[in-house]
């Protein structure tokens, strides 16, 4: 067959060319290998062309190597324990996501470094069963429940040995959402209500002395917080959780430093728990991720708020673990401030679309005021030292 008929065969309206779907199948085939770790050294041609670019940031530096050893050199003290994410065999980190495909759609990885276990699950947005049910048994306060919910996604850390871990989960979360009006209104509000008595004036003619408020009587008040705010700092879990509480230390700070170096990540995960564009008036986000180092781990869970043209606000909960001495340190910080106010710092330094900055949370939380930070130390309690 010519070339030209070929061409022609492909573009006939009739169906698609064998050829293109056996190609297909086989791109797709390659794919999936490609994803699947091999244990098979890499020939010297490519590691010495790979070597100076990937040695900082992908293979373990010989301190870490060394200081990670239970048995011979090179070994790493830290093991999976999902065969569906397994290590990977040029750096040891655990692979996020899983190489291997199946139904219903989960990832659940997890690995254990010393007495810690972390793990985490990501599922699915709730159905509409799984929905009813956090409505009636769990949620029914709210008039509403966001629009995205990644309920059964959660990150965990444990350790066994204290028999002491933290969880970060939608519901739980969502439960502290309070039960009443936040105050918070939307940009458009005020030009809503001033239409709508506009119209009712109109209608009825102008209030007389003694009449109903006709703008009291437009006013919507919510019984929940509309914008999802939650204080959510982590849920402790572990058979012996009651036995620890964190003490506050604020001269206390996190170990930037420790935490900048190029070490080798282990496991890297990132989630959202729930999410909801407010009525396309803005966002209301809450997502947390995790790294995790053979000798500290960092754990970041933040909830988002931008009410178009009002209101910035963000959650900060960091957890950071020192394994060497088993150290638990949780830092919340709070950052608000007023729409124009922040987005008035992305003008002065910036010539491009301002507004694209406010849909990255790493640039607000740096160009925000910070209006409370607090810093704990996991301690055991009094009654069981």
């Amino acid at each position: 067959m010519s070339e030209q008929q070929e061409k022609q065969n492909a573009f006939r309206p009739g169906g698609i060319n064998t050829i293109h779907i056996d190609a297909a199948r086989k791109m797709h085939a390659s794919t999936v290998r490609a994803r699947v770790p091999t244990r098979a050294a890499p020939s010297a041609s490519a590691t010495a062309a790979g070597a100076a670019s990937t040695a900082r940031f992908m293979m373990p530096s010989p301190r870490t190597a060394s200081t990670s050893s239970p048995g011979k050199a090179g070994h790493p003290r830290h093991k999976c324990n999902n065969p569906n994410n397994p290590a990977c065999a040029g750096c040891g980190g655990v692979i996020i996501p899983s190489p291997q495909a199946f139904m219903p759609l989960e990832d659940k990885p997890s690995m254990t470094l010393g007495s810690w276990t972390v793990s985490s699950q990501k599922r699915p947005i709730l159905n509409a069963g799984e929905l009813e049910t956090w409505e009636k048994e769990h949620l029914g306060g709210l008039g509403a429940l966001p629009e995205m919910i990644f309920g059964n996604n959660y990150v965990q850390i444990l350790d066994e040995e204290r028999g002491w871990g933290l969880e970060f989960n939608a519901l739980d979360a969502l439960k502290l959402v309070k039960l009443e009006d936040s105050g918070i209104r939307v940009a458009h509000s005020q030009d809503w209500m001033a239409s709508k008595l506009k119209a009712q004036q109109e209608q009825h003619g102008s209030a007389a002395d003694g009449d109903v408020d006709m703008s009291a009587a437009l006013e919507i008040v919510k019984n929940y917080d509309w914008t999802y705010t939650t204080n959510y700092e982590g849920t402790a879990i572990g058979p012996r959780a009651g036995e620890y509480e964190w003490r506050v230390d604020n001269s206390v700070k996190l170990p930037v430093g420790l935490l900048s170096r190029p070490d080798p990540i282990l496991y890297f995960d990132d989630m959202i728990l729930f999410e909801d564009e407010l009525a396309d008036c803005g966002i209301s986000m809450l997502n947390v991720k995790i790294r995790v180092m053979e000798e500290r781990l960092l754990l970041l869970s933040r909830f988002f708020l931008r009410v178009d043209n009002v209101l910035i606000r963000v959650q900060d909960t960091r957890v950071y673990v020192e394994f060497a001495d088993n150290r638990v340190v949780r830092e919340v910080k709070r950052y608000e401030g007023a729409y124009d106010a922040v987005i008035a710092q992305h003008r002065m330094s910036h010539s491009h679309d301002p507004k694209a900055a406010l849909r990255d949370s790493n640039w607000v939380a740096e160009h925000t005021p910070v209006i409370e930070r607090r810093c704990e130390v996991l301690t055991k309690c009094e009654g069981n030292k």
